[in-house]
């Protein structure tokens, strides 16, 4: 579950994250903009501006249509020839005109000229987008030009959200839209577009966005001690480290980078675990993952992959350093002496197992299962049994390639305070730019960022632990479950007792069956014989599965609202709760035959006042919680 998390995290990042957002949230062309910013159709100025109420010229439009088709990544501003009089080789867009021309998508005038700086008309550009969509000139022999390819554009739906006519030339707005719509449409072959230049697309033959980052993404690279920047050959405009806004200059050695050059955009990833070399998978000859202190990844880079194979570096029983990428998986590994990195955990459990040393040879040695700050568990060869207990706090820490464990003592050392709204200090003392934060409870912990308890009031009780740095900043805190985001949530939609026989023959409800919907999954039923929670049908709940096991639940706390927005409900008591960090909502229907039933939904859907709102919240927000379920009934 925390990979899927981080997975997640990373690509809601990169959703939101790109250079040209801001000027595409101004046109209220976001998706469209990014789409094509990512795929290098369409980039801004020098200064980053897109200058949409310019018109496109008929080179620039053949150049956007060439970065939008399966040329995309072969044709060239260069060309060896000169596809028309007035294009002459030279010409900047002359390897662009004549790839359109050998794709049979352009054609020149009577005289032998292309004349490309001439604005492109409407009936122009969509006859390239239809021809890119497989149509030739054969599928438009029944009409006069342009009368067949604009009837056929507005059946393709090309021509939604412009209303640019024919004869009329075409700002660079009309063009991305066009462009944006081309790869949305069906093409001649029956199937979408977007999907014949290897995008995925939704279930309405949309281009997923995520598909095109992730097609379009380069890397990982390790960043070494020299000067990266000049290693990707381009200085960024925008660098986010570990899903944050960052800078530059935050970029550190052994990081992990990504990045999209036509968008100037870094993602960097300090993402390293140490541990233990126990064994690779389905062979050390040719891994495709290994274990390392219990946890098993997966490689991103084959060079990581022969790094631990037979022939590389490191064998079992090496203590090594996987520097992991967006995906916690591995994009290269070190030697711990070469990295410091201590972290820290709660205790889970402790026992004896079977180790292999380095020669192969198994041994017997007393174990600690720990629950690391990034709410992984791990474990660990201990040098005795005994000496830990389950909830000891403890540090882990690498001497001379062997794994060194301390215990700590839990303490808040009069930590309390209230973090303010920039989300930089708790108090008076300053979070580090490189703070480690971890929220657990009940065996389950989430990494949480300082901008989450934005507003929240901490006590000295909700500390387990926090270290300094040499500056005096908070670099390591642990909580005791303020934010409750370990937990899951949903509607309890079923709540079915078991019976039994009790004393003298009696029946008795002797545990439940309960079945939870959790964002639009159901989960369950549960069986939970001789466990009753505190719960009824129909209650937002928190909860929590040890295994296919419901080990916690909890009724949150219900409140009736007035109205609601993407980012914030406001109750009756006109008490207000952010929702910019997510909510799931419901609308709740009575079906003959099938009783209540509860559909996932969307703000969007039940903002309009038609329903009757309820709120469940675990906690205030200022104590760190949060409106967890909306749940809507129409009027």
């Amino acid at each position: 579950m925390r990979k899927k998390l981080t997975a997640l995290a990373c690509a809601l990042a990169l959703c939101i994250s790109l250079a040209p957002a801001a000027s595409a949230a101004q046109s209220g062309q976001g998706e469209v903009l990014q789409v094509l910013s990512v795929m290098g159709v369409m980039n801004g100025d020098a200064n980053g501006n897109l200058n949409l109420s310019s018109n496109v010229t008929r080179a620039e439009f053949t150049k956007m249509a060439v970065a939008a088709s399966v040329y995309k990544d072969t044709a060239t501003a260069t060309s060896y020839v000169s596809p028309f009089s007035d294009v002459k080789y030279t010409h900047w867009a002359a390897g662009y005109v004549k790839t359109g021309v050998d794709a049979g998508w352009i054609n020149g005038y009577l005289d032998g000229t292309f004349r490309p700086n001439n604005s492109v008309k409407w009936e122009e550009a969509v006859t390239i987008c239809l021809k890119m969509l497989g149509y030739t000139d054969e599928d438009f022999s029944t009409g006069t030009y342009p009368y067949p390819q604009l009837a056929l554009a507005q059946n393709l739906k090309l021509a939604t959200g412009i209303g640019a006519k024919q004869g009329e030339a075409l700002t660079r707005q009309e063009c991305a839209q066009l462009i944006y719509n081309t790869l949305n449409a069906t093409a001649k072959g029956g199937q979408p577009y977007a999907s014949t230049l290897g995008y995925s697309v939704d279930a309405a033959g949309n281009i997923d966005y995520l598909s095109v980052v992730n097609a379009e993404l380069e890397g990982p690279i390790i960043v070494g001690s020299g000067s990266w920047t000049s290693d990707l050959g381009f200085t960024p405009a925008a660098v986010y480290r570990n899903d944050s806004e960052s800078t530059a200059s935050a970029v550190a050695e052994n990081d992990v980078l990504y990045y999209l050059e036509k968008t100037k955009t870094v993602w960097a990833y300090h993402n390293q675990v140490t541990g233990i070399y126990e064994s690779a998978s389905p062979s050390r000859s040719n891994p495709t993952s290994v274990v390392v202190s219990g946890v098993s990844y997966s490689f991103e880079t084959s060079a990581a992959a022969y790094s631990m194979s037979t022939t590389g570096s490191y064998q079992p029983g090496d203590a090594v350093t996987l520097l992991l990428g967006r995906d916690n998986t591995i994009a290269a590994v070190s030697d711990p002496s070469q990295i410091s990195d201590t972290t820290y955990g709660i205790v889970l459990g402790t026992g004896t197992t079977t180790y292999t040393d380095a020669q192969g040879k198994p041994y017997t040695a007393p174990y600690v299962k720990i629950l690391g700050m990034d709410g992984m568990t791990y474990q660990y060869q201990a040098e005795q049994s005994g000496y830990y207990k389950e909830g000891d706090l403890i540090r882990v820490s690498f001497e001379d390639g062997k794994v060194k464990l301390s215990r700590i003592s839990s303490s808040s050392k009069g930590l309390s305070g209230t973090v303010n709204s920039a989300a930089t200090k708790l108090g008076s003392y300053t979070f580090a730019d490189d703070v480690r934060i971890m929220d657990y409870a009940d065996e389950a912990a989430v990494t949480i960022r300082p901008s989450r308890l934005a507003g929240v009031r901490i006590d000295s009780g909700d500390v387990a632990y926090y270290e300094l740095n040499g500056a005096g900043e908070i670099e390591t805190l642990i909580l005791k479950n303020v934010t409750g985001d370990m937990y899951s949530f949903g509607i309890l939609t079923d709540d079915e007792g078991i019976p039994g026989v009790g004393l003298g023959g009696t029946v008795e409800i002797t545990g439940h069956m309960y079945t939870i919907q959790s964002n639009g999954t159901t989960v369950g039923p549960l069986v939970c014989d001789g466990i009753t929670f505190p719960v009824s049908a129909g209650d937002a709940v928190r909860y929590r599965l040890d295994g296919s096991e419901l080990s916690k639940m909890y009724s949150l706390t219900d409140v009736r609202l007035n109205s609601v927005s993407s980012s914030e409900a406001v109750a009756s008591n006109n008490q207000k709760f952010n929702l910019e960090n997510g909510v799931q909502v419901y609308e709740r229907r009575y079906q003959s035959g099938l009783g209540t039933q509860y559909y996932l939904t969307s703000i969007d859907q039940v903002s309009g006042g038609d329903y009757t709102l309820t709120g469940w919240y675990d906690k205030a927000e200022s104590e760190g919680g949060r409106m967890r379920v909306i749940v809507a009934v129409a009027k």
